[in-house]
This record gives C-alpha cells, sequence and structure tokens, in this order.
C-alpha cells in the first residue's frame, strides 16, 4: 500500500497538498532537519531553487512555490495522510 503524506504550512495551519512516500524522501535527503525526528522545514526561494537543482520534481516544486507566494519564506511540515 502506497503512504500518502499531509503537507501543511505551518504558520497558517492549513494543508498544501497531498505528497507520496517518496516526495517526503526527497525533503528528507535534500532539506536541514536540526533533529532526527524533526519533520518540519524552512523554505524560501533560495531553497526552491537548490530543491530543482537537485531533482525535485514538477508536481512538488509548483506545490511548494504556489505556498510560499508572496512570503519570504514559510515553515512545513509532513504528517502521515
Amino acid at each position: 500500500m502506497v503512504q500518502m503524506y499531509r503537507l501543511i504550512d505551518i504558520e497558517h495551519d492549513n494543508e498544501i497538498g497531498i505528497i507520496t512516500e517518496d516526495q517526503v524522501q526527497f525533503l528528507i535527503d535534500n532539506l536541514e532537519e536540526e533533529r532526527v525526528e524533526d519533520q518540519d522545514y524552512y523554505i524560501d526561494s533560495e531553497a526552491l531553487s537548490f530543491l530543482a537543482e537537485n531533482g525535485c520534481d514538477q508536481e512538488l516544486h509548483m506545490m511548494l512555490t504556489e505556498a510560499l507566494e508572496d512570503r519570504f519564506y514559510i515553515e512545513i511540515r509532513y504528517e502521515v495522510g
């Protein structure tokens, strides 16, 4: 069974979208975690560029870009959907 995850904008506590286990693993592999058990990440335009350069799939990249909108950064977390 494929595990799906909800991507949440922490500040507004709303769902950005549903992502796959592979997309979550991509975030884990490419973004900094303060602690091993962390499930939250800081996203800004530099992070988006970094993710794109490292093979972020178009769906995930677009989801994060739309969530960032006109803000300087967002903090996101994932949870089992």
